[in-house]
């Protein structure tokens, strides 16, 4: 009886331009007027979640940050955060200042973001309403941080060298593109397995009940855990092995094929939950 649907965004749910691909989101949206409970769960940030969120017109609980952040739309409360620590932050936004860094806070649902400094071309390009510049963050910052990040080149660099990739209280999370490094640093060993816990927990859910859908090397053990799984057939090696079921038919998109499947190989609970 699936109760949960746990959806990857990147590589699974969106599109190259970033939104849910369409005849996708038109499913969850139906199953979720049904009773399902549609969870989207990423590694970006909790207000890139929200807005795909929005765009398939649902609501309820949003794992984001790679399971270190969980917050819930219908009613507005947090419900998890397991965020860095200020002293450490402090320390990095010290040395992102001394190198011309612009580094990013995010502290959760319905708070700014902070950025210690705003590129020319962040300023031009991607301010958002919600993004707030505070001269001298690392004296002011009093909220712990879910998760802070920048994108760089060299000066990754002596980022990692003054920092290391982890401590015990933090870890270094680093993406090479073509020409820049995105650097994410979170609390150590999160995943989101840890978001779909606390999920299931307050939805009285088991989870055997859950659905998840996913491609990369951060869903491993989210697909492994969950009582069905469906990997994409673009995404690793690792997460196929995992899955029950790797999309296959090329005429749907990869998040219908596998709620499609889904459906016809297990009983799902349609019922409203509240």
């Amino acid at each position: 009886m699936i109760r949960v649907i746990a959806c990857d965004l990147d590589g699974t749910l969106l599109t190259q331009n970033a939104t849910p691909a369409r005849r996708s989101g038109h499913l969850l949206h139906a199953l979720w007027q049904q009773g399902m409970w549609v969870v989207l769960t990423t590694g970006r940030s909790w207000r890139t979640a929200l807005k795909v969120q929005q765009a398939l017109r649902i609501t309820g609980p949003i794992i984001a940050h790679n399971g270190a952040y969980v917050f819930d739309t219908t009613t507005g409360l947090e419900w998890h955060r397991r965020a860095l620590k200020v002293a450490d932050a402090k320390r990095m936004l010290r040395f992102a200042d001394d190198h011309e860094i612009m580094l990013r806070c995010y502290l959760g649902y319905r708070h700014p973001v902070l950025f210690n400094r705003f590129t020319p071309e962040y300023r031009r390009d991607w301010l958002r309403p919600e993004d707030c510049c505070t001269p001298e963050l690392w004296k002011r910052l009093s909220r712990a941080p879910v998760e802070m990040f920048f994108l760089g080149s060299d000066e990754v660099f002596p980022f990692v060298d003054h920092f290391g990739l982890r401590s015990a209280d933090y870890e270094l999370l680093i993406f090479p593109h073509d020409h820049y490094r995105e650097v994410n640093i979170l609390a150590p060993g999160v995943d989101k397995v840890e978001g779909l816990e606390v999920v299931t927990k307050r939805l009285h859910v088991d989870q055997s009940q859950v659905l998840a859908l996913g491609d990369g090397a951060n869903d491993v053990g989210m697909l492994q855990w969950a009582g069905l799984s469906v990997a994409m057939a673009s995404g690793v090696a690792a997460a196929q092995e995992g899955a029950d079921y790797v999309t296959a038919r090329p005429q749907l998109e990869p998040v219908e094929d596998g709620l499609l499947w889904a459906l016809k190989h297990t009983h799902w609970h349609r019922d409203q939950f509240g």
